[in-house]
C-alpha cells in the first residue's frame, strides 16, 4: 500500500471522522483504536499520535461536536441589533432544529452518561457567550441583573434537565424553557 502523506490537520480531522462515525456504528466501547485505523487504511501508530488514547480522541470529538452544536448560535446570541429576549428566543427555537438534525444526534443524544457530559459541556462553552450579552444589557438598561455571570449560568445550566425530559414532547420542553428564561429575566423595577 502506497503511504500518502497528508497534512497534520487534515488527517487529525479524518481520524476524528472517522472515530465519530464507528462510535456511531458500534458504541464507544466496542471501538477500538485498531478498528479507526482500519477502517482508515492506516497504521494503528498512526491514530496515536495525533490522539494519546481512545478517550482522548473521545473527547476531542466531543468538543468538536459540541462547537458544530453551537455553531449556529452563536451569531444569534451576539446579534445586538435585537433584545436579549428576542435572542434567547432564538435560541430556544435552534434547540428545537439542533436536537433533531444534529450530526451524530443518535450517538450523543442516548440516555445514558455520555448525553450528561454532553450537555455540561455545552453548557460550559455557551455561558461566556451568553454572559457577554447579558453584561451588555444590563449596561445599556435592557436588563437588571445583580450578577449577569451567574444568571448565564443559571440559564444554560437549568436547561439541562428540562431538556432531557423525554417524557414530555420537545417542542412543549422548548415552550416552558422559553417562559421561565423570560420569568428569570424580568425586570426588577
Amino acid at each position: 500500500m502506497a503511504r500518502i502523506s497528508k497534512p497534520p490537520e487534515v488527517r487529525r480531522q479524518e481520524i476524528l471522522d472517522t472515530a465519530m462515525e464507528l462510535f456511531a456504528e458500534k458504541g464507544y466501547e466496542d471501538t477500538s483504536m485498531a478498528d479507526i485505523a482500519r477502517r482508515m487504511g492506516v497504521v494503528q501508530g498512526l491514530c496515536y499520535r495525533y490522539f494519546d488514547s481512545k478517550r482522548v480522541l473521545f473527547r476531542e470529538a466531543m468538543e468538536q461536536y459540541v462547537r458544530e452544536c453551537c455553531a449556529a448560535g452563536l451569531p444569534i446570541i451576539h446579534d445586538r441589533s435585537r433584545t436579549i429576549r428576542q435572542r434567547l428566543d432564538d435560541m430556544a427555537a435552534l434547540t428545537l432544529e439542533t436536537e433533531q438534525n444534529a450530526r451524530y444526534h443518535a450517538f450523543y443524544h442516548r440516555p445514558e452518561s455520555i448525553h450528561e457530559e454532553l450537555n455540561w459541556r455545552i453548557c460550559a462553552y455557551l455561558t461566556p457567550h451568553v454572559a457577554e450579552e447579558l453584561e451588555d444589557a444590563c449596561q445599556r438598561g435592557e436588563l437588571r441583573l445583580e450578577h449577569p455571570a451567574l444568571a448565564a449560568s443559571y440559564l444554560l445550566h437549568g436547561q439541562i434537565g428540562l431538556l432531557g425530559e423525554h417524557a414530555v414532547p420537545l417542542e412543549e420542553r422548548v415552550a416552558l424553557l422559553r417562559r421561565y428564561a423570560g420569568r428569570i429575566l424580568e425586570p426588577e423595577y
